[in-house]
C-alpha cells in the first residue's frame, strides 16, 4: 500500500483517483468535501472492484482548491 499526503488551506471538495496510463480510472480514493489542514488518504493497491492491480506505474490525480496535480506513482509487488 501506499500513502498520499496532502494539506488544504480552506475546507472544499477534494477528487483523489488513481488512473493507469492510458488514463483509464483504475479508483476513486477520495470524492468529497474535507476540511482545511493535513489529510492523510491510502491507496492499497486495489482497483473500485476490490481487485488487485498489477504492478507497473499509475497516475495520481488531486484536484483542489481550483488546482489539479498529476503525479506518477509506482506499484510493487
Amino acid at each position: 500500500s501506499t500513502a498520499f499526503r496532502f494539506d488544504l488551506h480552506h475546507p472544499g471538495h477534494v477528487s483523489l483517483v488513481v488512473v493507469d496510463v492510458r488514463g483509464h480510472l483504475v479508483r476513486t480514493l477520495v470524492n468529497e468535501v474535507r476540511a482545511g489542514g493535513s489529510h492523510t488518504v491510502n491507496w492499497d493497491g486495489r482497483d473500485d472492484q476490490g481487485r488487485s492491480v498489477a504492478a507497473g506505474v499509475y497516475l495520481y490525480r488531486l484536484q483542489a482548491a481550483g488546482l489539479q496535480y498529476t503525479r506518477a506513482a509506482t506499484l510493487v509487488k
